[in-house]
Protein backbone atom coordinates (compact mmCIF):
# COMPACT_ATOMS: atom_id res chain seq x y z
CA UNK A 1 0.00 0.00 0.00
CA UNK A 2 1.21 3.45 -1.07
CA UNK A 3 1.83 5.99 1.48
CA UNK A 4 -0.25 9.06 2.16
CA UNK A 5 1.85 12.54 0.97
CA UNK A 6 1.74 13.36 4.67
CA UNK A 7 3.78 10.38 5.82
CA UNK A 8 5.90 10.57 2.56
CA UNK A 9 7.08 14.04 3.93
CA UNK A 10 6.88 12.56 7.72
CA UNK A 11 9.41 9.79 6.51
CA UNK A 12 11.38 12.14 4.88
CA UNK A 13 12.13 15.17 7.92
CA UNK A 14 12.80 11.74 10.19
CA UNK A 15 15.49 10.63 7.71
CA UNK A 16 17.15 13.85 6.91
CA UNK A 17 16.65 14.93 10.91
CA UNK A 18 19.03 11.47 11.25
CA UNK A 19 21.49 12.32 8.85
CA UNK A 20 22.03 16.01 10.30
CA UNK A 21 22.45 14.25 13.83
CA UNK A 22 25.18 11.17 12.16
CA UNK A 23 27.42 14.46 10.75
CA UNK A 24 26.47 17.93 11.71
CA UNK A 25 29.64 19.17 10.15
CA UNK A 26 28.71 17.68 6.84
CA UNK A 27 25.60 19.21 6.86
CA UNK A 28 27.03 22.99 7.65
CA UNK A 29 29.21 22.70 4.80
CA UNK A 30 26.16 21.58 2.37
CA UNK A 31 24.03 24.28 3.83
CA UNK A 32 27.08 26.65 2.81
CA UNK A 33 28.20 25.88 -0.45
CA UNK A 34 24.17 25.88 -1.32
CA UNK A 35 23.90 29.26 0.06
CA UNK A 36 27.47 30.17 -1.73
CA UNK A 37 26.34 28.56 -5.19
CA UNK A 38 22.67 30.25 -5.21
CA UNK A 39 22.92 33.45 -3.50
CA UNK A 40 22.21 35.52 -6.81
CA UNK A 41 19.54 33.51 -7.67
CA UNK A 42 18.25 34.12 -3.57
CA UNK A 43 18.53 37.70 -3.39
CA UNK A 44 16.76 38.02 -6.91
CA UNK A 45 14.16 35.68 -5.64
CA UNK A 46 13.75 38.12 -2.37
CA UNK A 47 13.95 41.57 -4.38
CA UNK A 48 11.08 40.21 -6.62
CA UNK A 49 8.84 39.09 -3.81
CA UNK A 50 10.05 42.26 -1.69
CA UNK A 51 8.89 44.29 -4.85
CA UNK A 52 5.15 42.57 -5.24
CA UNK A 53 5.10 42.56 -1.25
CA UNK A 54 5.77 46.37 -0.58
CA UNK A 55 4.27 47.56 2.43
CA UNK A 56 5.43 44.29 3.81
CA UNK A 57 9.07 44.56 2.66
CA UNK A 58 8.83 47.87 5.01
CA UNK A 59 6.90 46.61 7.95
CA UNK A 60 10.11 43.60 7.98
CA UNK A 61 12.92 46.35 8.29
CA UNK A 62 11.23 47.91 11.57
CA UNK A 63 11.95 46.46 14.66
CA UNK A 64 10.61 46.30 18.57
CA UNK A 65 8.11 44.63 20.03
CA UNK A 66 5.36 46.91 19.13
CA UNK A 67 6.10 47.94 15.58
CA UNK A 68 3.99 49.13 13.31
CA UNK A 69 2.27 46.33 11.38
CA UNK A 70 1.78 45.75 7.46
CA UNK A 71 -1.67 46.70 7.49
CA UNK A 72 -0.75 49.71 9.10
CA UNK A 73 1.48 51.06 7.06
CA UNK A 74 -0.28 50.45 3.81
CA UNK A 75 -3.18 52.46 5.79
CA UNK A 76 -0.94 55.33 6.70
CA UNK A 77 -0.26 55.34 2.84
CA UNK A 78 -3.98 55.78 2.38
CA UNK A 79 -4.57 58.46 4.94
CA UNK A 80 -1.17 60.28 2.99
CA UNK A 81 -3.28 59.92 0.12
CA UNK A 82 -0.30 58.77 -1.52
CA UNK A 83 1.55 62.21 -1.39
CA UNK A 84 4.74 63.24 0.51
CA UNK A 85 4.41 64.23 4.07
CA UNK A 86 6.82 67.15 3.39
CA UNK A 87 6.89 68.26 0.00
CA UNK A 88 3.15 66.36 -0.93
CA UNK A 89 4.67 65.19 -4.09
CA UNK A 90 2.98 61.74 -5.10
CA UNK A 91 5.16 59.12 -3.69
CA UNK A 92 6.11 56.20 -5.54
CA UNK A 93 8.18 52.91 -4.67
CA UNK A 94 11.07 55.06 -3.87
CA UNK A 95 9.33 56.10 -1.29
CA UNK A 96 10.29 55.62 2.43
CA UNK A 97 9.04 55.23 5.85
CA UNK A 98 10.33 58.40 7.68
CA UNK A 99 10.40 58.62 11.77
CA UNK A 100 8.91 61.70 12.79
CA UNK A 101 10.90 61.56 16.12
CA UNK A 102 14.26 60.07 14.61
CA UNK A 103 14.98 57.01 16.22
CA UNK A 104 18.70 58.35 17.01
CA UNK A 105 16.52 60.54 19.64
CA UNK A 106 14.40 57.86 20.96
CA UNK A 107 11.86 57.23 18.46
CA UNK A 108 10.41 54.19 17.91
CA UNK A 109 8.82 52.15 15.50
CA UNK A 110 4.69 52.68 16.45
CA UNK A 111 2.74 53.79 13.64
CA UNK A 112 1.88 56.47 15.79
CA UNK A 113 5.87 58.22 14.75
CA UNK A 114 5.84 57.17 10.96
CA UNK A 115 5.35 59.09 8.20
CA UNK A 116 5.60 58.14 3.84
CA UNK A 117 8.45 60.76 2.46
CA UNK A 118 9.77 61.10 -0.95
CA UNK A 119 13.35 59.46 -1.25
CA UNK A 120 14.47 63.25 -1.67
CA UNK A 121 12.57 64.52 1.20
CA UNK A 122 13.75 61.79 3.85
CA UNK A 123 17.57 61.83 2.80
CA UNK A 124 17.37 65.60 3.21
CA UNK A 125 15.81 65.58 6.46
CA UNK A 126 17.91 62.58 7.88
CA UNK A 127 17.84 63.59 11.49
CA UNK A 128 15.87 66.13 12.18
CA UNK A 129 12.47 66.51 13.44
CA UNK A 130 9.80 67.62 11.02
CA UNK A 131 10.29 70.81 12.76
CA UNK A 132 13.81 71.55 12.45
CA UNK A 133 13.93 70.27 8.99
CA UNK A 134 11.39 73.30 8.25
CA UNK A 135 13.08 75.46 9.82
CA UNK A 136 16.11 74.53 8.15
CA UNK A 137 14.44 74.99 4.56
CA UNK A 138 12.96 78.49 5.47
CA UNK A 139 16.69 79.53 6.30
CA UNK A 140 17.77 77.86 3.07
CA UNK A 141 15.07 79.78 0.77
CA UNK A 142 15.61 83.30 3.11
CA UNK A 143 19.34 82.75 2.54
CA UNK A 144 19.30 82.29 -1.36
CA UNK A 145 16.63 85.26 -2.26
CA UNK A 146 19.04 87.20 -0.18
CA UNK A 147 21.67 86.32 -2.75
CA UNK A 148 19.71 86.62 -5.36
CA UNK A 149 18.39 90.52 -4.31
CA UNK A 150 22.29 91.27 -4.14
CA UNK A 151 23.18 89.91 -7.69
Amino acid sequence: MARSIEETRKAKREHMAKKRAENPEKNREYQLNYHYKNHEKNKATMRAYASKRFFWSKAMKLKGENKATTKQIASLWKKQKGLCALTGKKLNRTSQLDHILPKSRGGTDYIENLQWLSKEANLAKRDLTDAEFIKLCSCVMKWIGERINNA
